[in-house]
């Protein structure tokens, strides 16, 4: 069984996903479903934003005039 584990965004405390479990052993409030701080956010937004910006500049380089 694989152990996940997810950061509190309140005490930064590591917290195991066991079950039901959807709060902090520490502080007590509720554990975020994504953390904001998450590089797998971050990595898909970059990718999105760099084909957008690349589609534009190819376009842009056929329809400008020369």
């Amino acid at each position: 069984m694989s152990q996940i584990t997810k950061t509190c965004l309140y005490c930064q405390t590591e917290n195991d996903n066991e079950g039901e479990n959807k709060l902090c052993r520490h502080c007590g409030m509720e554990l975020p479903e994504k953390h904001p701080n998450d590089r797998n956010i971050k990595v898909k937004f970059f990718v999105k934003a760099f084909w957008l910006i690349a589609l534009f500049c190819l376009v842009m380089v056929f329809y400008l005039p020369r």
